[in-house]
């Protein structure tokens, strides 16, 4: 019973270090991890072919917004000739779009395997120091069956970073794409509400924004409790 103070002494710090864990912490962490590893290289090139990747499907992607018209004014026009080669132009844009796709699930996938593989030497060499299996036995319920807790927190870690990195870069560089294309389409709009005109320049371009920023707003209201579950 005398033991008991002690234990939970020491369990409360852990508790207070993990739910203090914030984003900048966990890039440390990464970053720490991969400044000795053997695949910061490797990790380094395949970062930079992703980006590659990404900056081909946005031109892609634009490509296959411009084609619209000329495949619909070939159909408007009932001209065979050129509703021909519309579908070929398609073919061809579709086919790239196709193997970019796979090529960037591919890097994805890698990159995660060789960051999960970085984060769990880093955490293997920390838990071999001397004293360390010590105070994971006095640590309380954060301590227990640390080689489980060391897979499932590298794969979360290397995972979730992986897709956020990923989704974001590719986010903005599908917005500086497409923000001149929708600031066109929205260009000469005018609003008509009880008689008066309202025009918006680039309405389009601020009605994604709007959108995009209350999404966010509410993925983090809903998504920001469930830290502390996922610690748990």
């Amino acid at each position: 019973m005398a033991d008991q103070p002690d234990n939970a002494a020491v369990v409360q710090p852990v508790a207070v270090a993990v739910e203090a864990s914030s984003l900048r912490d966990q890039v440390a962490t990464i970053r720490r991890a991969l400044a000795g590893s053997p695949v910061r290289k490797w990790l380094l090139w395949t970062s930079v072919g992703i980006m590659a990747v990404i900056i081909a499907t946005s031109i892609g992607q634009v490509l296959l917004n411009r084609w619209n018209q000329p495949f619909y004014d070939a159909l408007a026009r009932r001209d065979m000739a050129a509703f021909l080669h519309q579908l070929l132009v398609f073919a061809m844009i579709a086919g790239g779009l196709l193997v970019l796709n796979i090529g960037q699930t591919w890097l994805n996938q890698m990159i995660r395997l060789k960051l999960r593989e970085a984060l769990t030497l880093d955490l293997i060499d920390q838990w071999m120091r001397p004293a360390r299996a010590f105070r994971l036995a006095n640590a309380g319920a954060i301590g227990v069956n640390p080689d489980q807790r060391m897979q499932q927190d590298a794969a979360h870690l290397s995972d979730l970073s992986t897709d956020l990195g990923v989704g974001l870069l590719q986010s903005c560089i599908l917005l500086v794409s497409f923000v001149g294309v929708l600031w066109e389409l929205s260009s000469g709009f005018v609003f008509h509400i009880g008689g008066t005109s309202l025009a918006i320049p680039g309405y389009m371009v601020w009605a994604a924004i709007l959108y995009a920023g209350i999404a966010s707003w509410l993925s983090w209201l809903v998504g920001r409790p469930l830290i502390r579950l996922n610690s748990d």
